[in-house]
């Protein structure tokens, strides 16, 4: 996973969503599809949404994703802009997959310059913490 930026809302229009924008789409879903297609009786999706790729960083690289996600953002961001204006958008968010470390208090920060581009796109952040694999 590492960093995404997830797009979700109730009556989101996915369709225009990809009419519009010309980032490539990592994943979509619409409102009322099964949440896991393969499996019988899946629970269905309350909202629709769309994600996109911002870093392929590994969950133990969240150095490169914050680095990679202050790239996507400025390269992005006229685009960007555009999407709080979105007729059924109700969470813009960038979510961060990180290793939760075998520590007593674990400590991770965003720099100022990627808190001030999500701020300005209207972005929202999430940090998702993963257990470490015990090989």
């Amino acid at each position: 996973m590492s960093c995404i930026l997830r797009l979700i809302g109730t009556n989101l229009d996915v369709d225009s969503i990809q009419s519009k924008i010309t980032i490539a789409i990592d994943s979509s879903w619409k409102k009322g599809e099964p949440r896991f297609s393969q499996k019988e009786n899946s629970k269905l999706h309350e909202k629709s949404g769309v994600t996109y790729l911002v870093s392929n960083a590994e969950f133990e690289e969240f150095e490169i994703q914050k680095i990679d996600a202050i790239a996507f953002m400025k390269q992005y961001f006229c685009e960007l802009k555009k999407i709080h204006l979105w007729d059924g958008l109700e969470f813009a968010f960038l979510d961060f997959g990180i290793t939760r470390r075998d520590v007593v208090v674990q400590c991770d920060y965003f720099q100022s310059e990627l808190l001030l581009l999500a701020g300005q796109l209207g972005f929202d952040i999430e940090l998702s913490q993963y257990p470490v694999s015990q090989d």
